[in-house]
């Protein structure tokens, strides 16, 4: 291995550890608080490096936003599926993606975005938001039936997706009225499960289908 190729992934390696470190630092502390320089001491980095590899913190913002397509999650299940199949399945994974040990930093992060917008707003909103949102009002059309109106079609996404969103943003309050309450894997399906019910129910309700 020659002294350029060297170079070259001690450079990945660098941006890498940073990337790493700046998910985790703005999931915890939102971009208005994270600082560059706690961001280099996680990765172990010289603090000049942000500008080299991302032209300032804004930049790194945005580039640890891109690092999970939405088509991940949008894409699960098959379209062979019945459209009811696919809203549990969709409702599962997005509850997951909320509530797991295992959440990912970038998941954390778009939370956090949610409650603390940054100038990285109109990104996520176009790159994530709005394609969730296009995507789960397509699974209610189906399911609603075309002749639904639009405001209905919104209004009835914007339930679903409060009702998901509702046990992230108050996780650690439901654990101080609920101590036993432990969002292990059984109790996310769980949870997923009656929301899909809860949701379907609702959509025959208000369609009269």
């Amino acid at each position: 291995m020659n002294a350029r190729q060297n170079s070259t992934d001690l450079q990945e390696s660098t941006r890498d550890r940073l990337l790493a470190a700046a998910r985790e630092v703005f999931a915890e502390l939102g971009f208005k608080d994270a600082t560059v320089r706690e961001i280099c001491s996680r990765a172990e980095v010289n603090v000049a490096a942000v500008n080299y590899h991302f032209n300032g913190k804004e930049a790194l913002f945005m580039a640890a936003l891109e690092l999970e397509p939405i088509e991940s999650l949008i894409g699960t299940g098959s379209e062979a599926d019945s459209a009811e199949m696919r809203l549990t399945r969709f409702i599962r994974e997005f509850m997951t993606r909320l509530l797991d040990k295992g959440c990912t930093p970038h998941s954390k992060l778009i939370m956090r975005e949610l409650l603390e917008p940054s100038p990285a707003l109109d990104s996520i909103a176009r790159t994530t938001l709005i394609p969730l949102h296009q995507h789960l009002t397509g699974l209610v059309r189906e399911i609603a039936g075309d002749a639904t109106a639009p405001e209905v079609l919104r209004r009835c996404m914007f339930s679903i997706f409060g009702q998901c969103t509702y046990y992230r943003h108050a996780k650690e309050i439901n654990r101080h009225a609920y101590p036993e309450l432990e969002y292990d894997a059984a109790e996310i399906e769980a949870t997923a499960n009656h929301i899909a019910e809860f949701s379907l129910a609702g959509l025959q309700r208000v369609t009269g289908k």
